[in-house]
């Protein structure tokens, strides 16, 4: 398990500028998240405390990979299997055996099932590698979190294909017809239920 500096710095008993200090000397070098935060193996750090020795002991490798496919809607189910298909092959084709996680709905929604399970299942060791066909397909923001997850416990992700390079305005473009489609879409569920409700109130 990984651990913040700050919690580090309690293990040891020293100061957040001291533990910089090391990393800076490579005497405890630090992991390093995607967003540049330094992180420290908790189980190496106690047996720093006694020893003198920062060893980080490896997980073990289960071969085990995670295929997440996504789409928007029920009408793409299609590209959804195709999805999950070509990605099914992929890990195979590279040695893994492949668990299955997916979901339709919006890439802004954060409690999509799929994605939940695949956050829980990463943070206890459950498989070494995940694929994606695009980024987005995890999360249309804030993926850089969930990448920071697998990172954090040592597992890897692939995203297996490109996407095509597209300007700032077009990308801007892009990220608004995602917010508004998603807004209308709760605007719209709102109103059914509303007038649902209304339909089975007696007189």
């Amino acid at each position: 398990m990984l651990v913040a500096i700050g919690e580090a710095a309690n293990i040891l008993g020293v100061s957040i500028k001291t533990l910089r200090r090391w990393d800076k000397l490579n005497r405890l070098k630090a992991f390093r998240t995607i967003g540049n935060h330094r992180r420290y193996d908790k189980e190496a750090l106690f047996t720093f405390r006694k020893t003198g020795v920062y060893t980080i002991v490896k997980k073990k490798r289960t071969k085990i990979a995670a295929i997440y496919g996504r789409v928007s809607s029920h009408k793409q189910k299609a590209d959804l299997t195709r999805q999950i298909l070509f990605l099914k092959q992929k890990a195979e084709k590279d040695g893994y055996t492949p668990i299955i996680y997916k979901d339709i709905g919006s890439g802004l929604n954060d409690i999509r099932k799929g994605l939940r399970r695949l956050v829980k299942d990463s943070l206890s060791g459950k498989f070494d590698k995940v694929y994606v066909t695009y980024l987005d397909r995890l999360a249309r923001f804030g993926t850089r979190i969930i990448l920071d997850v697998f990172a954090i416990n040592n597992i890897d992700y692939e995203v297996v294909q490109v996407a095509k390079e597209i300007g700032f305005n077009q990308m801007l473009v892009q990220d608004m017809i995602a917010l508004v489609t998603s807004f209308s879409g709760k605007l719209h569920r709102r109103r059914r239920g509303k007038n649902v409700t209304k339909s089975i109130t007696p007189e």
